[in-house]
């Protein structure tokens, strides 16, 4: 990072050029959620693509300010990420604020901290990685003349703007490609036919639940499959945890599952739906319920479907409780009511979701893959800024 090769470039310490502000953190009886004294921004979290999101703490005592325009930069927890301030603002120690002098352009630097921001490395502490006004103020950047420096700014904006707007476009194509197969799923199972029964879900389902319950893991072994791996639809393989394979019968006393059954999430988050894809041992875990219905009443693949529709997670998520991570009581989700019909018209709208599944799979990974190429055309468009080649 210490080098850059157009003839006419200097090389600077960051601190030569700018002011580096650590955040600190006042008392927290100073904090409030009223309005009263300076916004107050404790680390990244409200952090957005560029500038700073709306405040939703203030404080009345002022410890260390960042005005308008000044580089916000995370200092810990990640270290890295960088934003703008758009007013005056009081930071805790989670930011430090930099203030750019005038022989640097703020955003010619705000885009060489985007590019580098996975090589500014703090130190390694107990609890967090973090890094210190001293190491800031230490980077080196590169330095060219201010009128090189506010024509590549301009180069930039150019790009990028176009860039934005091609990702803006094919974001929306690709959550339109998502709402299209929503749509009808919802118009299947909102528009069912005579012939339809209505039941309780536990009539024909059987519940095997592994909630409330946390094994010990070992680097490998038998796979575990928790809420974090069961998504809308699909199975994700991330994380990938396991339990021993002498502790598997002794574990799995709630019930086995097989290929084809119905894994469903209870909390964090509530109402994810998929089906489990091998015919290998999986233990199970961690707000998970596992469904297995009765096979001579309703499709498994059915019953999938059937749950991921709008209405079902309707009736599901009405029946949640809990003000910050909505989850459901057994008792509550048993009693919800289903309707299916015979096993044949179930076939035949499974055959038709099926097909329509993996075209909207398809384009979402061709969008998908769109939006990964762009990211991948701005770091080149930085890259070649700051090798001096534009």
């Amino acid at each position: 990072m210490s080098k850059f090769m157009k003839t006419n470039w200097q090389t600077k310490k960051l601190g030569e050029v700018c002011d580096v502000i650590a955040g600190q953190s006042p008392e927290g009886k100073f904090y409030n959620k009223s309005r009263n004294g300076l916004p107050f921004y404790q680390g990244k979290k409200e952090f957005g693509e560029e500038l700073i999101g709306e405040p939703t703490t203030w404080t009345t005592k002022i410890t260390k300010e960042a005005l308008d325009g000044d580089i916000l930069i995370s200092v810990r927890a990640p270290v890295g990420p960088t934003n703008f301030a758009t007013e005056k603002i009081c930071i805790g120690r989670g930011l430090a604020a930099i203030r750019v002098g005038k022989n640097i352009d703020k955003y010619f630097l705000f885009n060489f901290l985007q590019l580098f921001k996975s090589e500014i490395i703090g130190n390694k502490g107990a609890v967090f990685d973090s890094i210190s006004k001293t190491q800031i103020e230490n980077i080196e950047i590169p330095f060219p003349p201010l009128p090189e420096q506010d024509r590549i700014v301009k180069i930039l904006n150019e790009v990028f703007s176009k860039i934005k707007l091609a990702k803006k476009n094919t974001e929306e194509n690709l959550q339109n490609s998502k709402e299209l197969f929503e749509s009808y799923l919802s118009d299947v199972f909102m528009n069912g036919g005579g012939d339809w029964e209505t039941v309780e879900l536990n009539k024909y389902v059987k519940f095997i639940d592994y909630r409330g319950r946390t094994p010990k893991k070992t680097p490998s072994g038998i796979k575990l499959i928790t809420a974090k791996n069961i998504k809308k639809g699909f199975l994700q393989r991330l994380p990938e945890e396991f339990i021993h394979p002498d502790n598997y019968e002794a574990w799995m006393t709630r019930g086995i599952p097989h290929k084809g059954d119905v894994l469903f999430t209870t909390e964090a988050p509530l109402a994810n739906v998929a089906q489990l894809d091998t015919d290998k041992k999986v233990a199970f875990a961690q707000r998970t319920i596992i469904f297995q219905p009765d096979l001579k009443k309703i499709n498994q693949s059915f019953l999938k479907y059937l749950i991921l529709s709008n209405p079902m997670q309707k009736k599901i998520l009405e029946k949640g409780t809990g003000a910050t991570v909505k989850g459901i009581k057994s008792r509550l989700l048993k009693k919800i009511q289903i309707s299916f019909p015979p096993l044949t018209t179930q076939k035949r709208i499974i055959s038709k979701l099926d097909i329509l599944s993996k075209k909207t799979k398809n384009l979402e990974d061709i969008y998908q893959q769109k939006i990964d190429d762009l990211d991948e055309l701005k770091k080149s468009v930085l890259q070649k800024a700051f090798a001096g080649e534009l």
